[in-house]
């Protein structure tokens, strides 16, 4: 049972290697999740059931360098809602349709001042990690195609599918909203096993989706590489450029910073909970000294422990190994209703729920 458990983990949720690797470190845009949370209102999701979401993405702290962001774990409970909320199987390309480019923040504006849609998508692969770090994006041209490829770390399983559905549709639609609007890709590629047959039909009255491809792609047309933009501006987009190189620049030291900080939290767990003097003592500073470095890499104590808390307890669930008592006492709770409410503000669900629905998927595989 064990073994299974973890392969269902890589189903329905990231498996502990997988957690470490797309959570620690990585941080959202305020931008982002501010635009998804429209997009996903005019897409037909009760703001009620958004409340607790947004609420906790209006903490998230800006200094000069960076814009406000907030841990990466907000873009998945917040993918992670809005897929278990109503019964509409593609949310994502619902939302992506009601989406506007300010959604990305200062990468959004820069997109309408460039020259040609290639050299669009030339910057959104450049700097795609300032709306999510843990999302790469790659544009090949040849004769024939422009090709845009993603790849993301941060989700699995339903909420991934809806999550890609959003991204990939809004780069398949980038060239209607700045240049033509009649404008089609020629195919939306997933490496998704196929939905069925219902959801594809509702995707394919828009788009040509194929499935159980290679890799997550958009397949545009070669002329796609010349096509003007009417909103070019030459001189804003080389000042917005600038600015995304210092934004880039910060976000790389802020991410070592955070990840060191993050592996020694998780050494630190042993029955109680870590403190900001706790952690200064680890890490050889003084409390004033890791505040102010937390500071400048728009970091804080709080959202940086609870972070790792939920990693931690998300890889002990899925291991299966450890009861709920003793996942509690390991992250410092002394009663597990405490752990549980924590964990609920976290995710939104119960760690018992949590459990369930990784013995349930792995009793259907």
């Amino acid at each position: 049972m064990r073994k299974q458990l973890h392969r269902t983990a890589a189903i329905d949720a990231p498996s502990a290697g997988a957690t470490q690797a797309s959570l620690l470190g990585y941080t959202v845009s305020a931008d982002l999740m501010r635009g998804l949370h429209r997009s996903a209102v005019r897409a037909g999701i009760p703001q009620r059931d958004l409340a607790e979401l947004e609420e906790a993405a209006s903490t998230a702290q800006a200094p000069s360098a960076i814009p406000a962001r907030g841990p990466g774990q907000q873009l998945r409970a917040f993918w992670e809602r809005v897929t278990c909320v109503g019964d509409d199987t593609v949310i994502g390309f619902r939302m992506a349709n009601a989406a506007e480019p300010k959604v990305f923040g200062v990468l959004g504006q820069v997109l309408s001042r460039c020259d040609t849609v290639l050299d669009a998508y030339l910057q959104i692969e450049r700097y795609a990690a300032l709306a999510y770090q843990g999302t790469r994006v790659r544009v090949t041209c040849d004769a024939k195609a422009v090709t845009v490829t993603v790849s993301s770390n941060l989700l699995s399983g339903k909420a991934a599918f809806n999550a890609m559905l959003w991204l990939m549709t809004n780069l398949a639609l980038l060239p209607q909203r700045l240049a033509d609007p009649t404008l089609q890709p020629c195919a939306i590629t997933c490496a998704f096993a196929p939905p069925d047959r219902a959801v594809l039909r509702i995707l394919g009255e828009h788009f040509s989706f194929r499935f159980n491809a290679p890799s997550h792609s958009v397949v545009l047309p070669r002329k796609v590489a010349d096509l003007r933009i009417a909103s070019a501006d030459t001189e804003l987009r080389l000042l917005l450029l600038q600015l995304m190189e210092q934004q880039l620049g910060a976000l790389a030291a802020s991410d070592d910073l955070e990840r060191c900080l993050a592996l020694m939290l998780r050494e630190m767990f042993n029955g109680t909970i870590p403190t900001l003097k706790s952690l200064s003592q680890r890490a050889s500073l003084t409390q004033r000294t890791l505040q102010r470095k937390l500071a400048a890499s728009n970091l804080s104590f709080q959202s940086l422990l609870q972070q790792v808390q939920r990693e931690v307890a998300d890889e002990h669930l899925a291991e299966g190994v450890l009861t709920q008592s003793e996942i509690a006492f390991l992250l410092g709770y002394s009663e597990v209703s405490a752990f549980a409410r924590a964990y609920r503000a976290w995710t939104g669900h119960s760690p018992g729920a949590y459990r369930q629905r990784l013995a349930q998927a792995d009793a259907v595989a």
